[in-house]
């Protein structure tokens, strides 16, 4: 009997021995799979990272680790998922977001100190059991980076002049019809528009040839950018033809621009190897709320007046009070 018993026992334990071989295999293959699929994943551009609710344990796909300096498994990830949701610069931030997209295609962008931003659209699963309760959520991130930067490369090529990277001509009216004369949040309108072109601009092309021609309009560009220091809005109507508006300014900013736009011209023409004094003439209009075309007429009648005081100055229309009153007192008419 204690024979019969210990070859049982025997047979059990190699029985045990064959189980636990079968599930390591198991175990390696399913390991084999897991990586199939984080390879398969990344090649798509998707990371994922799943949420163990009875665990309590998040996990990430390496290369959702990688990108966010995370290590693979975070347990107890409960007890930071409400401070990482509030605070965007907590390093699991991007993590709750991603378990939390349940709307379709959450947009994220993911900036980090000395990386390139990438960008990503958010979506997740909930896993429930027959019960209806959760035991398992799953994030995915698809990074539409190089989507993104295409449509940014394509929307710049329609808005910005080729050469100058100011915007265009049709960007620049499609913008100053929108925002020109319209009232602003505090109820104030006007603004300062500018136009200026190149004095005897097809003696420059004659001069220096059309390569010189390109490179004094680059110039006059670099010149507006630089007198308005990153404020209000410049364009290019077509040939060395320019407008610049600026929200809200008296005439001294008036004044000041146009001189900083005479001198900014002259020191990039030398710098750019220009053989010729690069000079412009510059029309200014004090706006006081009229609309696009109304004050493109007055600014394009200071231009003009510039050029017949000899061109390389400026002439600064003042604002029509005048006008603005008399709008004004039809618009209170006709309120009800």
């Amino acid at each position: 009997m204690e024979k019969i018993f210990y070859i049982f026992l025997a047979c059990a334990f190699a029985g045990l021995l064959f189980y636990i071989h079968l599930l390591r295999r198991q175990v390696r293959r399913l390991g084999r799979l897991t990586r199939f699929y984080y390879r398969v994943s990344s090649s798509l551009g998707l990371m994922t990272v799943g949420y163990d609710v009875s665990r309590d344990t998040a996990t990430l796909s390496p290369d959702c680790a990688q990108l966010f300096h995370l290590p693979e498994e975070l347990p107890q990830f409960s007890r930071t998922r409400e401070a990482a949701r509030a605070d965007a610069s907590h390093p699991l931030h991007p993590v709750v977001l991603c378990l939390g997209a349940f709307s379709d295609d959450v947009p994220y962008q993911y900036l980090r100190r000395g990386e390139a931003p990438r960008r990503f659209l958010l979506k997740s699963f909930v896993l429930k059991d027959e019960e209806g309760r959760p035991y398992y959520l799953l994030g995915v991130f698809r990074d539409v980076t190089r989507q993104a930067n295409k449509e940014a490369w394509l929307v710049a090529r329609a808005q910005f002049d080729g050469l100058t990277r100011v915007h265009n001509s049709g960007a620049t009216r499609s913008w100053m019809r929108e925002h020109i004369g319209r009232p602003r949040a505090d109820g104030t309108r006007g603004g300062l528009l500018f136009l200026l072109d190149v004095d005897h601009f097809k003696g420059v092309n004659d001069t220096l040839g059309h390569q010189g021609g390109d490179r004094a309009l680059i110039c006059v560009a670099n010149a507006l950018r630089q007198a308005f220091a990153g404020r209000g809005f410049l364009g290019r109507l077509g040939g060395d033809e320019f407008i610049a508006y600026l929200e809200a300014g008296t005439p001294d900013d008036a004044e000041a621009i146009a001189r900083a736009i005479h001198a900014h011209a002259r020191r990039l023409g030398r710098e750019a190897g220009l053989s010729i004094d690069l000079t412009v003439s510059i029309g200014c209009a004090l706006l006081a709320g009229e609309d696009y075309e109304a004050a493109y007429k007055r600014a394009d009648r200071a231009l003009y007046a510039a050029k017949e005081q000899g061109r390389n100055t400026h002439v600064i229309l003042p604002a029509d009070e005048a006008r603005e009153r008399k709008r004004d007192a039809q618009e209170r008419k006709e309120r009800p």
